[in-house]
């Protein structure tokens, strides 16, 4: 967190209290002074927010040594309680602007907040789960995790949801209940630079899993220098009536996110060219009598 926000936050809080406590006119006098009174208070209780939340990321980026442009769990964590905090605030505000007490307005509403409850349930739900995927360590922003059936790395943890980007580079925006509610692996807190491949084949269409395996490491030679020499591992994970459940891994030597793109492209086309020819000669050997 950059300290030049910490200071201008600092010089506009302390320049509207300066301006509420001890420049003070009496409102008597004033039209239109409640208004002023008003906003004036929700200022000084958003820009305390602000304030708050600036220095607690600031002490907390410092403490941990964190870059100064790096986002991760904590960060959003304390953006998302300052957010709601000043929502209610401003809600108060708009209150008080119209002269409504705020205590006799939530007590003289009791079933109509029930029911706006019931209604924005979800609402409630989305929240809360980010507030605890905020601070939890189920994962963290840059962590490649697989999310019911989406697969890719974390790059924000907001107020509703999570985005996520996945292996075609297309963004995934899941609410934050299903992510609390759904299966969470967590590809990241293993070692990192270990890579997994899914992909199902039909019976039919393999002549032999080593066959395989030694096709795909073949069309691989070109990224060998990116590659742990002898992690290549092709493992059947469930056999099906009609199909095989495959698993193809690799280590790679240092994390690369864009290297691990090409080299699953590869290993997919190269699965694929495998089928292919195993039809082509299933074919040619039915023709030859």
């Amino acid at each position: 967190m950059n300290k030049k926000w910490i200071w201008i936050n600092s010089v506009l809080l302390t320049a509207i209290l300066y301006l509420k406590y001890f420049n003070k006119v009496s409102g008597g006098y004033i039209e239109g002074y409640h208004f002023l009174e008003a906003t004036s208070s929700f200022l000084v209780f958003y820009l305390a927010i602000i304030l708050l939340s600036n220095i607690v990321k600031f002490i907390y980026s410092r403490k941990h040594k964190i870059p100064k442009n790096q986002k991760n769990n904590v960060y959003f964590g304390v953006d998302n309680l300052a957010r709601f905090t000043a929502t209610i605030g401003f809600f108060l505000y708009l209150l008080s602007v119209f002269g409504v007490n705020p205590l006799e307005f939530v007590t003289s509403l009791t079933i109509v907040a029930a029911a706006i409850a019931i209604l924005t349930k979800e609402y409630i739900v989305d929240y809360m789960s980010g507030l605890y995927l905020s601070f939890s360590n189920t994962f963290e922003v840059n962590d490649y995790v697989k999310i019911a059936d989406q697969k890719g790395k974390i790059i924000e943890i907001s107020m509703l949801k999570v985005k996520l980007l996945n292996d075609d580079d297309d963004l995934v925006i899941i609410p934050n209940s299903k992510v609390h509610y759904n299966e969470i692996i967590n590809y990241t807190k293993r070692d990192v630079r270990l890579m997994s491949i899914d992909f199902q084949i039909a019976l039919k269409d393999i002549g032999s899993i080593e066959q395989l395996e030694k096709e795909i490491i073949a069309s691989l030679r070109s990224f060998k220098q990116y590659i742990e020499p002898k992690s290549y591992n092709l493992k059947v994970v469930e056999m099906k009536m009609d199909h095989l459940d495959c698993k193809f891994q690799y280590t790679l030597i240092q994390v690369d996110m864009d290297m691990q793109r090409k080299i699953r492209r590869k290993t997919i086309r190269e699965v694929f060219n495998f089928i292919s020819s195993m039809k082509e000669h299933s074919e040619e050997a039915k023709k030859t009598p």
